[in-house]
């Protein structure tokens, strides 16, 4: 079912969502019971145990107050192409200052996006959020990390 790549694939999305290893821990935990309770394998077994550690971390979020859901609608770019995305670069130096900079949900997508490869639309499919939604968060992902490199002098502006 789960063999230990798997499970370390699954431990590293809940501690992209939770940035605690123990809550990570334990959002693994709970998604391998609930697999495990299924009189049947799952089709796609790794999108059914992220939806399961996805959906447990906004319960509890929701439980201890800690995270408030805005709908991420409002400012989404009326026409964004993907491939505008392609040229973002992560600087390994600035990836933990810019992670702790992002909400829950952008963390999620950058995740899904940047470690695990998916497209825009993988992960629209595996979230249950619209493709759209998904694009205008990697568009606010780029735009936080491009602010952060600019106040912190980072990368260069040209002005000519």
């Amino acid at each position: 079912m789960l063999d230990r790549q798997k499970i370390n694939k699954l431990f590293q999305y809940g501690l992209s969502l939770t940035m605690d290893r123990s809550h990570a821990d334990d959002l693994v935990q709970n998604a391998i019971e609930q697999l495990l309770k299924q009189p049947y394998p799952p089709h796609n077994i790794m999108a059914y145990a992220r939806t399961i550690i996805r959906n447990r971390f906004i319960d509890d979020c929701r439980h201890r107050n800690i995270i408030h859901f805005d709908s991420i609608e409002q400012d989404a770019p009326i026409l964004l192409d993907e491939s505008d995305l392609e040229s973002l670069m992560i600087d390994r130096n600035t990836i933990d200052k810019l992670i702790s900079q992002l909400d829950n949900a952008e963390r999620e997508i950058l995740f899904l996006w940047a470690v695990e490869g998916y497209t825009a639309a993988e992960i629209a499919e595996q979230t249950l959020v619209p493709r759209g939604t998904v694009l205008a968060r990697l568009y606010r992902i780029k735009h936080k990390l491009q602010d952060y490199a600019e106040r912190n002098d980072i990368v260069e502006t040209s002005h000519e």
